[in-house]
């Protein structure tokens, strides 16, 4: 390290700074925003902990950036004055003499004239002789109150420099200490000057570097900034105080953290401040857990008593800057709470299956990384202004000691609370052998609870919720983890040196960490350079995300193919299937299917799709729901896999005796012909979930999902069209009879669309995969319903349809699967197929339904609406008024201001250019509701749902625009 000061930033640099603040202050408002939404509160009194714990965090940043705003570094003045100067340490009885000699000696060997003072409380005999070797004046007290302040005030009745220099007995000065402090006296004003404490025992291990990582940021940019704000602090060790201020506040000010005390009074007085960022001495930093662990209690109790009391006192002789920096300071210390929320929440949420958000998880990835970013590479620019290359980086092991401290600073705020004193004891400098279990056992109690959740969560109830919340309990395992091995280094060392046989691997690793030193180094200039450009830069990845994240959503059952089915495709498809197949004989007949007669089905897909979900799926949910399944008089659902969610739902199909139809999802097949090698791995992983399945007996049949096939002509033409049929034919024939090899007993159904190429396709299929048992349907409207008025010679049942395509309520006695058990609503879709809606409630045709199939769902008592348009032109940022319409008396009516008995919820419905529904935000509750008509409002659809208490609902959706009819 150097005694050079560091430069601070020219104006371009600041102008980066500030932009990269703004930006990231922007970013986190932005979080927060989302997160305080409603929508998002899942189990409350988990959400709270976590918003508790983002909010303090927030503030910590803030409080970090706002000492990043104005850095600066003061001008090395001339003088040509000379001080007096008096030069304090202290000595208390056991600490290592080598230390406090050494010292002794370097502060002689100081330049600049001054006289030097040995404050000794322990009136020892042999620095007595010291002192006279060393031309020291040896004093000590017999009255010892107020600690170090004491001991320095009892020395300073002795002295009479101008200035006084106060150094920690480890901390070894260079010769040119006082060249670059002096000068700065020349401004009447200045009470103190304040250098950087640098250490030169960071390397002895982990719990020495992480304390040394905790101050990097402090003393260099930090620090340098508080310059600008009048705000610098006095540090206790290798501070230079005027004496004449000290005087005035009556000497060093008392107290566990004296030298932070001493800063309040003095800048109560008015006195300012400076600090220089040299590197002129080095010291001691605590290197064994317990030393660590006594100097925070110290601090933590002593800044918190400073907090309740001081500063209460002071506050209307402290400017603003000031009231900021003193009232916030002392918030460092209670992230001992925030850390304890952090550890309680995922266990909390593991052992007791609650979640506290209801978000997505690609949801809060988008919005978290903008902040995420911004807190990195802010915080990575300006290491610019730290002391050395070697504390630039993450200070990853500071962060860890940090966590691991939380019970230290959660023990000082209760001793301030209860008024319990801690001694003022030095910190140990030595290496002793410690009893580390004993000071380590609040992170070894979170290490086993935490442990414990895992292990209880996993096993009850497997959801990709719970893999995250174990995840985050796991992060915590490792915090722990590495507390107990930092507090045991010095011993796994000296067993380590025995072990022969890994000196060859510990030389490896110390090659390695070399190498990993300049690769990280040179990576983090490059981050530095470009921090504004990469922050800018993944704001706008994460924005392109939000607005187009249907990502791979369309491959997935989840997506409501229906509405692009209504909009014309592929109803009049363009195939001439027809005329390569011979048509099977066709007969007038009814819509009853001929198989799977006594299945009464419902698709169930809660479980598809789960990072973008917003509710989180979990047992308890999924039991509820086949419970509900079963009291419904549905005796099957379908299921689409492999899912995470398989193991719950088979279980709970099992618990209610529910069959199971499990089916594999086709993908679009677009690249069919270019990117075979998927479709390979498709069948690969298909036959790998058969084998693993087979075993579960509630699982009656396995179905090939989708329809591939029939969709094929619109992404080829001619010949490729000819060899996409015949391929993706031969694929699923060999796919069919691996099935059957695997599993003899299933039977084995694939989907087809009803459409003009059906009969062409389904006979096809059986003409050549014999091994298909039967087909199953997907009527996505009535138009579909309308082509199967003719017979098909094949086995057939309904593998998917929404109950309004069938007219006047003709709904099948069985062979069918309603198209979905409840509406969903996912980060880029929203499906209104379901049974019962979003929320749960029941739907009118669910009674209707099972009534039918002899279940109990309670008779349906909210009568039908629509939405009433206003008849005028949707202008562009024009506000309409669109009224609820209610069927009663036989007739469309009018609703009432207070409709007796109901509730009316008004949503806005984004949309692609198909009409599929992407996302859905509530405008307002009541009879009516004002819209603004968006610029492309040809892309919104305006959905109502009317609900009793008896929860039953009803809903229309509709287009913002009257249409007009010639």
């Amino acid at each position: 390290m150097t005694s050079q000061l560091i430069k601070g930033p020219t104006p371009w640099q600041r102008r980066i700074i500030r932009a990269m603040i703004l930006i990231g202050a922007g970013c986190m408002m932005f979080f927060l925003y989302s997160l305080l939404r409603r929508s998002v509160v899942g189990y409350k009194p988990l959400y709270f902990l976590l918003i508790s714990t983002f909010v303090f965090t927030l503030f910590k940043i803030i409080f970090e950036w706002y000492h990043y705003w104005s850095i600066k570094v003061p001008e090395l003045p001339n003088t040509s004055k000379n001080y007096s100067v008096d030069i304090f340490t202290t000595f208390c009885a056991g600490e290592p003499y080598d230390m406090i000699v050494d010292t002794l000696t370097a502060i002689q060997a100081i330049t600049y004239p001054h006289k030097t003072f040995l404050c000794d409380e322990a009136d020892d005999a042999y620095l007595k002789g010291v002192c006279e070797k060393l031309g020291i004046v040896h004093i000590t007290r017999q009255v010892k109150i107020d600690a170090k302040a004491g001991n320095i005030n009892n020395a300073l009745r002795s002295s009479s420099g101008e200035l006084c220099v106060i150094l920690d007995p480890d901390h070894r000065p260079q010769p040119n200490m006082l060249d670059p402090i002096v000068g700065h006296f020349d401004d009447l004003g200045v009470g103190f000057v304040q250098i950087v404490q640098a250490y030169h025992n960071q390397n002895t291990g982990w719990v020495a570097k992480g304390a040394s990582q905790q101050t990097y940021q402090f003393y260099g940019p930090m620090m340098m900034c508080m310059n600008s704000y009048g705000t610098v602090q006095a540090i206790g060790a290798n501070c230079t105080f005027r004496r004449s201020a000290l005087d005035s506040i009556g000497g060093h000010a008392a107290g566990l953290a004296e030298d932070m005390h001493t800063a309040m009074q003095l800048h109560a007085k008015g006195w300012r401040s400076v600090y220089v960022p040299a590197v002129v001495t080095h010291g001691l930093v605590p290197a064994t857990m317990s030393a660590y662990f006594k100097q925070q209690l110290k601090w933590s109790r002593g800044v918190f008593e400073l907090m309740l009391t001081s500063y209460i006192k002071l506050f209307n002789k402290f400017d603003l800057r000031q009231k900021l920096h003193y009232g916030l300071m002392p918030l460092f210390y209670m992230s001992g709470f925030v850390f304890l929320f952090n550890f309680l929440i995922p266990i909390v949420s593991l052992l007791a299956s609650v979640y506290p958000l209801k978000m997505d998880f690609s949801q809060f990835v988008i919005i978290s990384t903008p902040f995420i970013t911004s807190v990195i590479l802010v915080r990575h620019y300006v290491q610019r202004w730290v002391m050395d290359e070697q504390e630039r980086g993450f200070h990853v092991i500071g962060g860890l000691l940090l966590i691991g401290t939380w019970w230290v600073f959660i023990t000082g705020f209760i001793y301030t609370l209860i008024r319990k004193n801690v001694p003022y004891i030095p910190t140990p400098k030595d290496l002793s052998e410690e009893k580390n279990l004993k000071i380590n056992l609040p992170n070894v109690i979170v290490l086993v609870l935490s442990v414990s959740a895992i292990w209880y969560g996993l096993i009850n109830d497997r959801n990709p919720f719970t893999f995250l919340m174990a995840g985050m309990a796991g992060l915590n395992c490792l915090f722990m983890t590495f507390m107990i091995l930092a507090a045991e280094q010095f011993k796994l060392r000296r067993i380590a040196r025995k072990l022969t046989y890994l000196n060859g691997l510990q030389a490896l690793i110390k090659e390695l960490k070399g190498r990993f030193w300049i690769f990280r180094r040179k990576l983090y200039s490059g981050v530095r350079s470009l921090s504004l450009m990469l922050t800018v830069l993944t704001i706008c990845v994460c924005i392109y995300f939000s607005m187009d994240n249907t990502g791979t959503a369309y491959d997935y059952p989840l997506y409501n193919k229906q509405y692009e089915l209504a909009n014309g495709y592929p109803l009049d498809v363009k195939t001439k299937l027809n005329e390569a197949v011979p048509a099977a004989s066709l007969a007038i007949r009814s819509l009853n299917p001929n198989a799977f007669l006594s299945t009464k089905g419902v698709i169930y897909s809660k479980g598809s799709f789960w990072y973008k979900n917003t509710y989180p799926l979990t047992k308890k949910i999924i039991l509820k729901d086949i419970n509900e399944v079963r009291n419904a008089g549905i005796n099957t659902i379908k299921i689409y896999g492999p899912n995470v969610y398989d193991n719950s739902i088979l279980e709970a199909a099992r618990t209610n005796s529910i069959k199971v139809h499990y089916s594999f999802w086709m993908p679009d097949p677009k690249t069919f012909l270019t990117e075979s090698d998927k479709w390979t791995d498709l069948s690969s992983a298909i036959l790998e979930t058969v084998e693993k399945l087979k075993d579960s007996q509630e699982i009656t049949s396995w179905n090939i999902g989708n329809y591939p096939f029939q969709l094929l002509d619109k992404y080829y033409s001619g010949s490729d069209l000819v060899k996409a049929r015949s391929l993706y034919v031969a694929w699923l024939k060999q796919l069919v009879q691996k099935i059957k090899t695997s599993d003899p007993r299933r039977t084995i159904t694939v989907d087809a669309l009803s459409c003009t190429s059906l009969t062409a396709t389904v006979t096809l299929f059986h003409q050549q995969i014999p091994a298909i048992n039967a087909f199953g349907l997907i009527l996505p409207n009535s138009a579909s319903v309308q082509i199967l008025n003719k017979v098909l010679d094949v086995p057939y049942f309904f593998s998917s349809a929404y109950p309004t395509v069938f007219e006047n309520g003709q709904y099948p006695a069985g062979g069918i699967f309603y198209a979905n058990w409840q509406d969903q609503e996912a980060a880029s879709t929203v499906a209104f197929d379901g049974l019962k809606d979003k929320w749960g409630r029941i739907k009118p045709f669910f009674a209707s339904i099972s009534r039918i199939w002899k279940g109990h769902v309670p008779d349906h008592d909210v009568p039908a609406i629509k939405i009433l348009r206003p008849a005028v032109t949707t202008d562009i940022g024009s506000k309409l008024t669109y009224a609820a319409l209610i069927f009663r008396q036989n007739k469309w009516d009018l609703t009432k201001p207070e409709e007796k008995g109901l509730t009316f919820d008004w949503y806005m419905v984004r949309t692609d250019q198909w009409g599929n529904a992407l996302s859905m935000k509530k405008i307002g509750s009541g009879t009516k509701t004002e819209v603004t008509i968006p610029s492309d409002h040809q892309y919104f659809r305006l959905y109502l749902v009317a609900f009793n208490d008896k929860n039953n609902s009803t809903s229309d959706l509709t287009t913002l625009n009257t249409p007009l009819i010639n």
